[in-house]
């Protein structure tokens, strides 16, 4: 009898083998479930559809690497260690990803913009700019690096991993001084016209 964690690994496994030799979006749950040895009630029982199953793949393989909080100092090397898993580990990541990014996306998302909002928080020491603000240019810049990393993927994973990250981390640093020298100016002119206003 499989225990619930062991199931979820054994599905997982067999689609991304499936992935070595068929398209994602033509993978079906029957041949997920004939390559596992599971039924259709037990594939039903642990996920909704084979999305939430590649969802489930992408969050456990992230877990794997990001096993200690993740740190403004630190943030660039679990990257960089999470974008070489994914190079070992290209036909699945390549496949899955081309058929549709969503997912994935979702993740990095999450993850980068946390990491931009609390480093533009921590440059705002007298706590001068707006919640509304920092998660705008922490959401923006989120973009970027996140559509980098697909783009890096769906383009065969072309570049050197290790490249990559450094070149992300680089945009970040880039990101968070440009975002908060755009908040210092936007501040002063706004204090500027408070001013005015009242004299």
């Amino acid at each position: 009898m499989h225990d619930t964690m062991e199931t979820k690994n054994l599905l997982a496994s067999s689609l991304i083998r499936l992935t070595s030799h068929k398209s994602f979006d033509k993978i079906t749950i029957a041949d997920i479930t004939a390559a596992s040895g599971f039924n259709r009630q037990t594939f039903y029982y642990h996920f909704r559809d084979k999305y939430e199953l590649l969802s489930w793949i992408y969050q456990r393989d992230a877990t794997q690497i990001f096993k200690k909080d993740i740190t403004l100092q630190n943030w660039h090397d679990y990257i960089r260690v999470l974008l070489q898993f994914i190079y070992q580990n290209k036909t699945f990541y390549i496949n899955t990803i081309r058929c549709d990014d969503q997912y994935f996306h979702n993740f990095i998302f999450k993850l980068t913009s946390n990491l931009f909002y609390k480093a533009i928080d921590s440059l705002d020491k007298k706590q001068q700019l707006d919640h509304a603000d920092k998660m705008f240019y922490s959401e923006f810049f989120s973009f970027g690096v996140s559509g980098v990393m697909i783009n890096w993927i769906i383009k065969d994973m072309k570049e050197d991993p290790i490249k990559v990250a450094n070149a992300l981390k680089n945009l970040a640093k880039d990101s968070e001084k440009l975002a908060y020298e755009k908040y210092q100016n936007t501040y002063h002119s706004r204090k500027g016209n408070e001013h005015e206003t009242t004299s």
